[in-house]
């Protein structure tokens, strides 16, 4: 995401036609690469597959709960791809977590291209058709990283019925503030920009119980924007916890673990 920021400067210059192409090349460096659980050293999660209304294929990785355990639906960060979360994948299985975690367009061998509305979409697809891949009568929850979180927020406001809870770690009020955040002065990058995730005006629609992860040296995202979105979410139930000694690509540390363990164990 930080190439995005970098880059985003020189939208303004580069005009609205070539604007949405490099945006979208910005904002998604995701890694196309196939990799199977078995390959990524979680052997006990199941690829599947489905197709979208627009004919595209996604790749889901999905592992069942154990009895009156929840399913965390998992939605990652804006780079890489599923292989590189496979040990949060078997932190929640080990703890007898359900798992249900679709790739984006253009990351894990999904086809197609990545786009705010299309993953949206995306989102809402694959909330639908969860009773396909695991046991989906128990509790869910959605769990956000990064870019995730904007992801995660959008379909909270949407689900039916909504989640359990939500978790964001390391989540941002939207794309055209980060962009103010670093370069004030260019400001005006955010008038040719077409994916904006404005999840600061989405929170406010999610009453499920909520807890933000942030690190306190993140120095992509602010923990002033963690902030912002806790004192803005519509739940009664909700915290953050500002994990000191972590950037934005390190909050799991042992205690923001544990945070987030005592966590999921109320649902």
């Amino acid at each position: 995401m930080r190439r995005l920021l970098i880059t985003l400067v020189l939208l303004v210059v580069a005009g609205v036609a070539v604007a949405g192409t490099a945006e979208r090349w910005l904002l998604y460096p995701l890694d196309p690469r196939h990799l199977t659980p078995a390959d990524a050293g979680v052997a006990n999660l199941t690829e599947h597959r489905i197709e979208t209304p627009d004919g595209e294929t996604l790749i889901v990785w999905a592992a069942d709960p154990r009895p009156s355990k929840p399913v965390i639906l998992y939605f990652q960060g804006n780079a890489g791809n599923l292989a590189i979360r496979a040990a949060r994948f078997r932190a929640f299985t080990d703890a007898g977590y359900g798992v249900v975690a679709p790739a984006y367009r253009g990351s894990s061998g999904s086809t197609g291209t990545p786009a705010q509305d299309a993953l949206e979409r995306d989102a809402v697809l694959v909330f639908g058709r969860l009773k396909e891949w695991v046991d989906a009568d128990t509790s869910l929850i959605f769990y956000g990283e990064s870019l995730g979180t904007a992801v995660s927020t959008y379909l909270a406001t949407k689900a039916d019925p909504p989640p359990a809870a939500l978790v964001l770690e390391a989540p941002f009020t939207s794309i055209p503030a980060l962009v103010r955040h670093h370069y004030p002065q260019f400001s005006a990058a955010s008038l040719v920009m077409s994916d904006k995730w404005p999840t600061r005006a989405r929170i406010r629609q999610s009453t499920a119980p909520l807890l933000i992860l942030h690190g306190a040296e993140d120095e992509l995202i602010p923990t002033e924007m963690g902030r912002t979105l806790l004192r803005l979410s519509g739940s009664d139930d909700k915290k953050m916890i500002i994990v000191n000694g972590a950037g934005h690509n390190n909050v799991w540390q042992p205690s923001a673990k544990q945070a987030l363990f005592d966590f999921l164990a109320r649902f």
